[in-house]
């Protein structure tokens, strides 16, 4: 017995979800929206939310291509500040396919 089902029309819905992820994930678009180039420890103090978790969290949504990163991730060393982006045509995409997927749009 599969873990979950996915519906016939639920195909297009599977990477919004995937990139969001969760609440915490959603919350931190929301917050880098309002107050871009925020660093690990800046969102961490804002959100009330430990860093290894934000860590975690940021990793996902740049590999989801839902952020960027100012240096950019291949060009990171360690103990240097990176600051955080939201890429806002990338959100906005995905946003529109959870609508289609779920019938808003």
């Amino acid at each position: 017995m599969p873990k979950y089902a996915i519906p016939a029309n639920g195909e297009s819905a599977e990477d919004p979800i995937e990139a969001f992820g969760n609440r915490l994930r959603a919350g931190m678009i929301g917050y880098l929206r309002q107050h871009p180039d925020q660093t690990k420890a800046e969102i961490a103090k804002a959100l009330d939310v430990p860093a290894p978790t934000v860590t975690n969290a940021l990793q996902k949504l740049l590999a989801a291509g839902l952020l960027s990163a100012d240096p950019p991730q291949e060009e990171w060393s360690r103990g240097q500040r990176v600051r955080y982006r939201v890429r806002n045509d990338v959100v906005s995409e995905l946003y529109l396919q959870f609508g289609q997927a779920i019938g808003e749009i």
